[in-house]
């Protein structure tokens, strides 16, 4: 089904956003983000989700007093390996209050995190302080990329969250991943067709909005939002591309702001991301939300 493709309406109280996570748990996951470094792409993941989360919370927040505003509705699923060990499992990634819950109110999510870690400050003027930082997803790294079956589980949670906000922003699902898919759903389809099946939900101001991030623990300059698939390896850059949504007009003017080049078809995805790509992404990908959080507030 083709919606309305404005991508334009505020968040409210009444009317939240929803930004949906898909994490790899495969196993390479657990190598190391980079050379020089022990911290794992699954932990570097970890870190960087928790971090847009706060961030989404703080940016709910138009009275301290009050607390956050349901700005948005956020999820997380995880696939690969599951809390339990299991091969190809799919499931609700937050732990602790929220451990298999789908998708949380922000206000549900700033009262629910798991633990509080201090997180040392980087940087010639930090003198080793240290900072608050909230957990809903820890880092794990299985055996297989069941990328079919999260994209499923994905469609099957956004079915019903469209249809009980149909006049909101339509949501926006981040796909994480370093690996090649391994799975071929419930019923047998590939990748483009799950994918196909969860771009056709919407609301009345558009469709959701898939984005894919591929990452990697080398040295590979970043291709932010590719216009053609050209130059990307065989299947996965392919793959990623044909499955990520085009950038809506609004995204791509966020994109030039910020300093990356995004041509007309633009898709949703980054190529050989780093963890400093991964987080330019999630912040590119979410920031129009935020801006429209700003409008409301007026």
């Amino acid at each position: 089904m083709n919606h309305a493709t404005t991508y334009r309406t505020t968040m409210k109280r009444t009317r939240p956003g929803c930004v949906l996570f898909l994490i790899d748990r495969s196993w390479s996951m657990a190598e190391p983000c980079g050379p020089g470094t022990s911290q794992t792409l699954a932990e570097g993941v970890a870190g960087a989700v928790n971090k847009l989360l706060h961030e989404l919370i703080v940016r709910s927040i138009a009275d301290p007093g009050e607390g956050p505003r349901n700005y948005y509705d956020v999820g997380v699923i995880g696939y690969g390996q599951s809390a339990y060990g299991d091969d190809e499992a799919v499931e609700s990634g937050f732990g602790g209050v929220l451990a298999g819950r789908e998708l949380v109110s922000i206000a549900e999510l700033a009262a629910n995190p798991m633990r509080i870690d201090q997180v040392e400050l980087t940087g010639r003027h930090h003198d080793g302080r240290t900072v608050a930082a909230p957990v809903w997803v820890d880092p794990e790294a299985g055996f297989s990329t069941p990328m079919c079956g999260a994209i499923e589980l994905a469609g099957s949670w956004l079915s019903r969250w469209v249809a009980d906000h149909p006049d909101s922003f339509p949501p926006i699902v981040i796909n994480i991943t370093d690996g090649i898919v391994t799975d071929r759903g419930s019923d047998g389809s590939g990748l483009s067709e799950w994918a196909r099946r969860l771009r056709s939900l919407g609301t009345e101001d558009g469709n959701v909005l898939l984005f894919n991030v591929f990452l990697t623990a080398g040295t590979a300059r970043p291709i932010f939002f590719p216009s053609t698939p050209s130059g990307l390896p065989q299947p996965a850059g392919t793959d990623l591309f044909e499955t990520a949504s085009p950038l809506p007009a609004s995204m791509v003017e966020v994109a030039r702001s910020a300093g990356f080049p995004a041509e007309p078809g633009a898709r949703g995805m980054v190529f050989n991301a780093d963890l400093s790509a991964l987080v330019s992404f999630l912040r590119i990908g979410t920031e129009r939300l935020d801006r429209f959080v700003d409008a409301a507030r007026a």
